[in-house]
C-alpha cells in the first residue's frame, strides 16, 4: 500500500507514526526509513505520469457515460412500451386488476426514476471525462504557467527570508530538507520555462513597454497604456464597459477614466502609438478635431481633505480639533453617462460638521458645530469630478486653513 498525494513532497510524519504504532501493536516488526532529500521522480517524468492518468480518466469516463446513457435509454424505451400497451387504461377502482394495475405504475415510476438518474450521472461523467481530456491544455496554458512561475519564485523568496532570518537556529535535517525543496522548486521553475519556450509564448515584461503604446487583453481590444509598473502596466478603460475596439487615455470618460492595471500575463498583443493611429484612424481623427477636456488634478493644501465616492455623489470630510467636518456633492443627471461633455448646472456642495469628542463607538455622530457656508455653490460647468474637488479645496484653504494652522 502507499500514502496518496505523497510523491514529491515531504513525508507525512503523522501518518507514518499512527502506522507503524498499530502495526507493532499488532506485533509485527516495522523498520522506518524516511528521505526527505531525494525526490522519487524527476519533475518531468511526475508530470507526464499525470498527463497519462488523465488520458485514463479521460477515456474511463467516456465509456461510463456511453454505458450509463445506454442504460438510461433502454429504460425509457423499455417504458414507453408499457405505456403504449396501457394505451391509457385508467386504474379500475375495486376490480380484481386495481391493485395489480397500481404495482406497475409503482414499477415503472422507479424505473423511470432510475433512468433519469442514470441521465444526470452520464452528464456528469461527460463533464469529468471533458476535462481529463483537456488537462494538459488547461496545466500549460500561457497565462496558468507564468502565474504559476510567479507563484513559485515567491515561495523561494519566503524561504530565502527564513534561512536569512532563523537559519543559524535550524537544526541539520531542517536545513537539508529545505535545500531539497529549493532544488526541487528550481526543477520546477525550469521545466515550466521550457514549456512555454516550446509553445513559443513571449513573456511580455516592462521592457517591452511605453506610455502611449496599446495593449491587448482580449481579441479586438485595445487599451492605452497610462503607466509601466514592475508587474503590470495601467491602462485606460479597461472595466469601463466601453464597446469601442480601441480605449484611448485622452478618450475616457467620467464612466471609464480611471486607469487599471493589467498584468503581465494577461497582454495577449501590442501595438505602437504610430501603428495604433494606422489601424484605427477614424478614432484619432474624431480626438484630433474635438479634444476632451483635459483631467485636471487634484489640488492639495494644508487641510488634509478625505475623498470617497459614492454611490450617488462624492464626500468629502476633513477635521479640525475635536469637529469633523463633511461635505456632499450629489451627481446631477445622467453623469455617468461616460459622454465628454460639462454639466452646466452642477448644483452645490453641502457642507456640515459634529463635534467628535468622546461619544460612543456606536453613536455615529455628536452634537451639530455651526460651519462658515453650509451650502457652496459651484462655479462654471463641471466635466470631472476634480474641478468640484478644486472647489471645495479653494473654500476649506480659505475658510478652515488657518484653524488648522499649529
Amino acid at each position: 500500500w502507499y500514502l496518496p498525494h505523497s510523491r514529491r513532497r515531504r513525508a507525512d510524519t503523522y501518518k507514518i507514526d499512527t502506522a507503524v504504532t498499530r502495526l507493532r501493536e499488532l506485533g509485527h516488526e516495522v523498520d522506518v526509513e524516511i528521505d526527505d532529500t531525494t525526490p522519487a521522480v524527476d519533475f518531468a517524468a511526475f508530470i507526464d505520469e499525470k498527463y497519462d492518468r488523465a488520458d485514463d480518466r479521460a477515456a474511463y469516463q467516456q465509456y461510463m457515460a456511453r454505458r450509463d446513457m445506454w442504460t438510461s435509454d433502454s429504460i425509457r424505451e423499455s417504458n414507453q412500451r408499457t405505456y403504449d400497451m396501457l394505451n391509457g387504461q385508467p386504474i379500475l377502482i375495486g376490480h380484481h386488476s386495481e391493485h395489480r394495475h397500481r404495482r406497475l405504475l409503482e414499477r415503472l415510476w422507479q424505473r423511470e426514476g432510475k433512468a433519469w438518474a442514470l441521465y444526470d450521472t452520464a452528464k456528469h461523467r461527460i463533464d469529468r471525462a471533458w476535462t481529463a481530456a483537456n488537462f494538459r491544455t488547461y496545466k500549460e496554458n500561457p497565462g496558468t504557467t507564468q502565474r504559476r512561475i510567479l507563484t513559485i519564485e515567491t515561495v523561494l523568496r519566503r524561504i530565502g527570508r527564513e534561512l536569512e532570518k532563523d537559519g543559524d537556529k535550524c537544526s541539520d535535517h531542517y536545513l537539508a530538507t529545505t535545500r531539497a525543496e529549493i532544488v526541487e522548486k528550481l526543477e520546477e521553475i525550469d521545466y515550466w520555462w521550457n514549456v512555454l519556450d516550446d509553445a513559443g509564448v513571449h513573456v511580455w515584461g516592462p521592457d517591452d513597454f511605453e506610455v502611449g503604446d496599446f495593449v491587448a487583453a482580449y481579441r479586438d481590444r485595445w487599451h492605452e497604456v497610462v503607466r509601466v509598473n514592475a508587474k503590470s502596466v495601467s491602462v485606460a478603460g479597461r472595466f469601463g464597459g466601453v464597446s469601442a475596439r480601441i480605449v484611448t487615455h485622452a478618450g475616457s470618460t467620467r464612466r471609464n477614466c480611471p486607469p487599471q492595471p493589467l498584468p503581465y500575463h494577461e497582454v495577449i498583443g501590442r501595438l505602437t502609438a504610430t501603428q495604433a493611429r494606422e489601424q484605427f484612424p477614424e478614432v484619432f481623427a474624431e480626438l484630433d478635431a474635438a479634444p476632451a477636456r483635459p483631467r485636471p488634478a487634484k489640488k492639495r493644501g494644508s487641510v488634509k481633505l478625505a475623498h470617497h465616492p459614492a454611490a450617488e455623489g462624492e464626500c468629502w470630510q476633513w477635521r479640525l480639533g475635536d469637529a469633523e467636518y463633511r461635505a456632499f456633492w450629489r451627481h446631477p443627471q445622467d453623469w455617468w453617462r461616460g459622454d465628454h461633455e460639462p454639466v452646466i448646472e452642477p448644483g452645490v456642495i453641502h457642507v456640515s460638521a459634529y463635534r467628535a469628542g468622546n461619544t460612543p463607538t456606536y453613536v455615529s455622530r455628536g452634537e451639530p458645530v455651526d460651519v462658515v457656508v453650509a451650502e457652496i455653490p459651484i462655479d462654471g460647468d463641471v466635466a470631472w469630478v476634480e474641478e468640484v474637488h478644486n472647489q471645495l479645496r479653494d473654500h476649506v484653504q480659505t475658510h478652515y486653513a488657518a484653524a488648522s494652522a499649529p
